[in-house]
């Protein structure tokens, strides 16, 4: 007996598609997405809607939307903000203005790199 693919969800992008492919796979239903090099355009080539399908077989489809909906409903959102390091005595490091000789050495290789792009140009046209 022959089992149709069927698409599960459409996502944004190909990434999403393997990471809930990856989620499914883990509970034992192969899943399987389907993504071209032109998927990232944003434009359809074939029927259907925009994104990127996850499939799954016909047998497989309703267990697979129980495992993704209890997937999100035990996935965490971090606020990152709220984070603090376990040291938090620990200044980060300030950047700082690049310094004076650096400075001049850039400069010095700017002026040189642009005096050789007219020389060069100059002995093409002549």
């Amino acid at each position: 007996m022959s089992q149709d693919l069927v698409t599960l969800l459409t996502v944004p992008s190909e990434f999403e598609a393997n990471l809930l492919a990856i989620v499914l796979r883990d509970n034992d239903i192969e899943a399987f997405v389907f993504a071209s090099s032109a998927s990232g355009i944003g434009v359809p080539f074939s029927g259907g809607t925009l994104g990127i399908p996850l499939q799954v077989s016909s047998e497989d489809v309703e267990k697979a939307k129980e495992i993704l909906a209890e997937n999100k409903r035990d996935s965490i959102d971090i606020d990152w903000n709220e984070l603090q390091l376990a040291d938090s005595d620990h200044e980060f490091h300030e950047p700082t203005m690049m310094r004076l000789p650096a400075k001049i050495a850039f400069f010095i290789t700017a002026i040189v790199l642009l005096i050789g792009l007219a020389i060069s140009l100059f002995l093409t046209i002549a």
